[in-house]
């Protein structure tokens, strides 16, 4: 198995001509004012740590975040709801359809690569999972693992459209046995307490969990290829370095979206997000940063 090593972190918008949403706040900028910002609820460790650090930068902001999921996200900020969204996936062909009907231009903060880790109860013998099991679970197959319950954030979430991306070639999971969960904490709990479940969750919350050292549940190695000739056979952790070098293979990433004009508190947050003091929030919550070069270094 490879070993953990130690990771050391070295848009012009173009507006919506109709119905699109009015900042009534005169007095707002990209660093005052105030803002409700809606947030994919799988990122919610690190989103939370960026307002923290954003508002106290600018103590004349005052930044709230709605948490759900990245579809209803991304229904609000068409239907000028929301004034700038963070979503744990790419807009998916039907949501980049929508905005060339209307002729739109959606400006894309590339923010983040995330991990999408495999969590376990810790009364699970299993110490990896391959991919191609994954891919016989989300199948409806049969594995060596027998009847196990996949556990995913809500439906429509982004986790679950990654990993149908990846295990099924877009197509819907055929899962034997599934359950959904709104909030990623519950999902950690129920695995905690069922051997044969295993459930899904991003990096920030993987980080989570290990600063809450909860030794209840274990977020299992991955081997990418079943045969040498095909790519990694050897257990890859969810971590950023693996993740940077192209190895890990449950990878989606973090982007914001936001029809506002520039000097508003969303684009402000948004930029901030893109800058050495967000990238390192992400970096802090083993999520990798797009927009910052970060040098790996192995472990002694």
């Amino acid at each position: 198995m490879r070993r953990r090593p130690f990771v050391v972190l070295a848009l012009l918008l173009v507006s919506c001509a109709c119905g699109k949403q009015e900042n009534t706040a005169s007095s707002e900028s990209a660093t005052s004012g105030s803002a409700q910002i809606v947030a994919d609820e799988v990122l919610k460790p690190a989103i939370d740590s960026l307002v923290t650090g954003f508002t106290a930068e600018n103590p004349d902001a005052k930044v709230t975040i709605k948490y759900t999921s990245a579809t209803e996200a991304i229904r609000e900020l068409m239907n000028h709801d929301a004034r700038a969204v963070i979503i744990d996936r790419s807009l998916t062909p039907a949501e980049r359809s929508l905005l060339e009907k209307d002729s739109v231009t959606l400006p894309e903060y590339r923010l983040a690569e995330d991990g999408i880790g495999c969590v376990v109860s810790a009364k699970n013998p299993a110490s990896t999972v391959r991919k191609s099991d994954l891919k016989k679970m989300f199948s409806g197959e049969a594995t060596a693992w027998g009847d196990v319950t996949l556990i995913l954030p809500a439906y429509p979430s982004s986790t679950e459209y990654v990993l149908d991306s990846i295990l099924m070639d877009g197509n819907q999971t055929k899962a034997k046995y599934l359950l959904r969960f709104s909030t990623t904490d519950s999902i950690a709990a129920y695995v905690a307490d069922h051997p044969k479940a295993i459930g899904f969750i991003g990096s920030a919350w993987n980080h989570w969990l290990e600063a809450k050292r909860d030794s209840s549940v274990k977020v299992l190695p991955v081997i990418p290829s079943d045969s040498s000739s095909r790519g990694l056979i050897e257990p890859v952790l969810l971590n950023m370095a693996y993740i940077a070098e192209g190895l890990y293979p449950l990878v989606t990433r973090v982007n914001g979206y936001s029809f506002e004009v520039p000097n508003t508190l969303p684009r402000g947050f948004l930029a901030y997000a893109s800058t050495a003091h967000g990238q390192i929030v992400f970096k802090n919550f083993d999520v990798l940063p797009t927009t910052q070069p970060i040098r790996i270094v192995p472990s002694k």
